[in-house]
């Protein structure tokens, strides 16, 4: 009786290890999953940040070229104000 019992004890050990060994493959294929889904959303939100990035930079060089053409205007009334001033004193 007692090696029956013995016996009993082993094959239900054997079974429950190999239950959590499944279980931890289980577990193991669930993190590898996540971690790609994960990834593959990381990876479009970088590529959505660097389309951002791309058209800041853009909008920055439109403000650097409007900025300059502003000073240039400024420059160009200005001149045109020197000028009206100069011809009304001839006047």
């Amino acid at each position: 009786m007692d090696t029956w019992l013995i016996i009993a004890i082993v094959v239900v050990a054997i079974v429950l290890l190999a239950l959590v060994a499944m279980a931890a493959r289980r577990a193991k294929a669930r993190r590898e999953l996540e971690r790609e889904r994960l990834g593959e959303r990381a990876g479009g939100h970088r590529q959505e940040a660097e389309v951002h990035a791309g058209k800041a930079e853009d909008h920055e060089q439109e403000a650097r070229e409007a900025a300059e053409r502003a000073e240039r205007e400024r420059e160009l009334s200005q001149r045109h104000g020197e000028k009206a001033e100069d011809l009304e004193k001839k006047l």
